[in-house]
């Protein structure tokens, strides 16, 4: 598996769903820990969590071209292995910052 070949894309958009997973978490905790922030992402759609889902979407789309940039435009070489360690770490890392809030800081 160490051989396999991933397109610049799998690669950049692996990765970068690490980067929204993390992200979505630390929003989640943001946003309930402070009334501000959830009433103005309320305004910005009418509902927090529409505001919430366009704003990790958009952190998944941009994280993944810029990470599709490298090396003169063919993107970040890594292994499989490592793509999937690093994708299931950031998965993994976002569920345990929503659960440990929601279980220890709320």
């Amino acid at each position: 598996m160490e051989n396999t070949t991933l397109s610049k894309y799998t690669v950049s958009f692996g990765l970068s769903l690490a980067v929204a997973s993390v992200s979505n978490a630390l929003l989640v905790v943001v946003k309930e820990k402070s009334p501000a922030v959830m009433s103005g992402m309320q305004k910005m759609t009418g509902h927090h969590w529409v505001t919430h889902g366009a704003i990790v979407l958009l952190v998944f789309v941009v994280f993944g071209w810029i990470l599709a940039m490298p090396n003169g435009g063919q993107g970040m070489r890594i292994t499989a292995c490592r793509l999937i360690r690093t994708l299931v770490l950031g998965v993994v890392l976002g569920g345990v910052i929503i659960v440990g809030f929601y279980l220890i800081g709320d």
